[in-house]
């Protein structure tokens, strides 16, 4: 077992356990769920992020399973909630302490568990979020919720990392002795509390793709310019092959306009006139793919040349 590594006091799991199993019952209640319901999401949400952790850490085994006692006080949870649950909302702000407090016990147990199995800082880190928010996170998926460590809102998922990062380093580098476990329990707390007082709130995603394009489509702009340069004045001694003819200097700027205009409006025209030819010829191919037939070209009727009658071809006139 794990604790013969590290011995982790049992009330701490138990406390994390029980806080975790009021908040789950509860939630159940106000969903209107029938005791069966109520004492189950007491369970999951008690026990969800402990046994997450212990399938992770794989060769340790189910610790709520090696001590029935917990399964069995999240199932007493459940059900005294279930018929007093009236008291549970008259003192709204000590289920709001408990599940505080279980966010913050549990980010400690598994954090600590984590590094007695061997496992290094960021590792342990990682268990001891995914712990402290496992548990509400399945009940949050057994309810067909969204997961509100998920939601844009107080920090709540962040406050388990942060106090779970504070944990694993300060035992890591043995900062405060059996006082590090209290001091981030009582550090998630405040970030918690901290956060619905002040109002630090985290935001759903924004797109910032505009303030990154607009600079790169600027740059891209002013490198292009000399490139657009080098390929006019190609375009321009490829055009203007003949001579210019003599004239002041003052009228050489406005002929080369002239003919650059020229040569524009005629390469404009001889691209607008293949698209066209090649439109047209695209369409009848696609006529006749479709009838099955083959479409021979044709002249146009204005270069038709009509055949003269012949004189047998000539209607015989009537006798009269």
């Amino acid at each position: 077992m794990l604790e013969s590594v590290l011995a982790i006091p049992f009330w701490i799991e138990f406390a994390g356990t029980i806080t975790g199993a009021l908040a789950g019952a509860i939630a159940g209640v106000r969903a209107q769920y029938d005791i069966f319901g109520t004492t189950v999401l007491a369970c999951v949400t008690g026990l969800g992020g402990g046994i997450i952790r212990d399938i992770l850490l794989q060769d340790y085994g189910i610790y709520a399973f090696q001590h029935p006692v917990l399964l069995l006080s999240c199932a007493i949870a459940g059900g005294l909630v279930f018929y007093f649950h009236k008291l549970a909302d008259a003192f709204d702000w000590i289920m709001d302490f408990l599940d505080n407090l279980s966010v913050g016990l549990w980010a400690v147990v598994s954090v600590g568990k984590g590094l007695s199995a061997g496992l290094g800082v960021i590792p342990s880190i990682i268990l001891g979020t995914i712990t402290a928010v496992g548990g509400g996170i399945s009940r949050d998926v057994l309810m067909a919720q969204r997961p509100v460590a998920f939601q844009a809102g107080t920090l709540y998922g962040t406050a388990s990392l942060f106090g779970s990062t504070a944990f694993a380093l300060m035992k890591q580098n043995d900062v405060l002795g059996d006082y590090a476990a209290i001091t981030c329990v009582v550090l998630v707390m405040a970030i918690r509390y901290a956060s619905e007082f002040f109002g630090w709130r985290t935001r759903p995603a924004q797109d910032y793709s505009d303030k990154v394009i607009v600079p790169v489509k600027k740059v891209a702009h002013v490198a292009a310019r000399p490139v657009k340069k080098a390929v006019r004045n190609a375009v321009d001694k490829r055009i203007v092959s003949s001579p210019e003819p003599q004239m002041p200097h003052h009228e050489k700027a406005a002929h080369r306009i002239r003919l650059r205009a020229e040569a524009q409006a005629r390469m404009a025209q001889s691209i607008n006139t293949g698209a066209a030819s090649a439109g047209s010829a695209a369409s009848g191919k696609k006529a006749a793919q479709s009838t099955g037939e083959y479409a021979p070209h044709r002249e146009p009727a204005s270069e038709t040349r009509t055949k003269p009658q012949t004189a047998a071809s000539k209607p015989a006139k009537s006798e009269s």
